[in-house]
């Protein structure tokens, strides 16, 4: 999936295939920086600064969805920003290639692959992956970066608690 795309704002794919022992690699850009939050906060960046970080993320995820490519991941660690504030999305270890047409998903997915933070409806349920996924997730990491903290609250305690605080709850 990586291969495919070609982004200022996307890590590089450099090479992939399978060792001796056949076991499965990919080797990536090495991006030098720091997860986008703390960046932010680090760099005591304005709102104004911190949204044009973001919009070059959105323009990243933007070009990764031309290409059918849903990244399903996209949280603060995997946008790391180089020491001249350039964001770079990074591992599209869960990707997914979408179908043009209507969302149908013919994979069966027997666990739930996300990072519970900054996963979508959908994801949490196990329902049909779609760009809306990304959204949702870009929505949680701008809220992170604009307040420094999670649009949950601090009362999510567990699991539990986030499932239905991103499910049930406004």
């Amino acid at each position: 999936i990586l291969a495919s795309l070609e982004h200022p704002n996307i890590a590089r794919l450099i090479d992939g295939g399978t060792t001796d022992a056949g076991v499965p690699y990919v080797a990536m850009e090495y991006v030098e920086g720091e997860p986008i939050d703390a960046f932010c906060q680090a760099h005591r960046l304005d709102v104004r600064r911190r949204l044009e970080i973001f919009l070059q993320v959105c323009a990243a995820v933007h070009y990764a969805h031309q290409h059918l490519v849903v990244h399903r991941d996209i949280k603060a660690a995997n946008v790391l920003v180089t020491a001249d504030g350039t964001p770079k999305l990074l591992d599209f270890g869960i990707a997914k290639l979408t179908q043009p047409g209507p969302a149908v998903d013919q994979t069966v997915t027997r666990y739930r692959v996300a990072t519970p933070e900054s996963a979508s409806p959908e994801q949490l349920q196990g329902k049909p992956i779609t760009i809306a996924t990304d959204v949702y997730a870009l929505g949680v990491l701008l809220f992170r970066l604009l307040t420094g903290e999670s649009p949950y609250g601090s009362g999510v305690q567990s699991e539990a608690d986030l499932i239905r605080a991103v499910c049930e709850q406004e």
